[in-house]
């Protein structure tokens, strides 16, 4: 049953009880219903709860949102439509998918949400962006595209060799980022690699990163 429109006005003057009672009982319940839509209600309603105490929380996407001072907003965007502070947030795969977000009263902005656990992953953690993956090749050098582009920096990079079963030759490799590590903050899409005492028996290697 859908909850009653809201008729604002009522009772109007010189209106009867009789005439405006429909109106009234309507404007009434239809409050009471919506303050019940995401809350314990009134009654202690679902169960028996502390009435105005949150259920579930549904999240209307927000388009644009806007710093408010001292004041921390949360809500909810589609990440290269969402615009914060007249700024575009970057897009990540999948791309339509909703996340949330945190936007202090200084314009610090967060994103809460959003995960992809595939062999080449990430998760979003409190801010936090975790990314991990896997390269397979026997070149000795090479460019490695992360799969969602850190905004501002990454703070750790590490990796561990894979070799085939079996192998007892020692392999060297590293793995370094160009202006990751910079003094102010910039987008970091990609990281460098290179590995020496290549042989048969090196196939490639597991990366971690983390960053924001």
């Amino acid at each position: 049953m859908p909850i009653p429109t809201y008729t604002p006005g009522y009772p109007p003057d010189g209106s009867s009880l009789g005439q405006t009672k429909a109106t009234i009982r309507n404007n009434l319940d239809g409050t009471f219903q919506t303050l019940a839509v995401d809350h314990v209600n009134n009654n202690g309603q679902p169960g028996s709860n502390p009435a105005g105490y949150h259920t579930v929380i549904h999240e209307v996407i927000q388009t644009s949102v806007d710093r408010i001072t001292d004041v921390n907003q949360i809500f909810s965007g589609v990440p290269g439509t969402l615009v914060v502070d007249s700024i575009t947030t970057p897009a990540i795969p999948p791309n339509g998918d909703t996340q949330l977000y945190s936007l202090t009263g200084q314009g610090g902005l967060s994103q809460l949400t959003g995960n992809s656990s595939q062999t080449r992953g990430y998760q979003w953690i409190g801010g936090v962006l975790i990314q991990w993956g896997r390269v397979i090749s026997t070149a000795s050098n090479n460019t490695e595209n992360f799969e969602v582009t850190f905004p501002r920096r990454v703070f750790s990079l590490t990796f561990g060799m894979i070799v085939t079963s079996g192998s007892t030759t020692n392999h060297v490799g590293q793995v370094y980022l160009k202006g990751a590590f910079a003094t102010t903050d910039a987008p970091v899409s990609s990281f460098n690699w290179r590995q020496s005492d290549l042989s048969s028996d090196a196939v490639g290697f597991y990366y971690t990163a983390i960053g924001y």
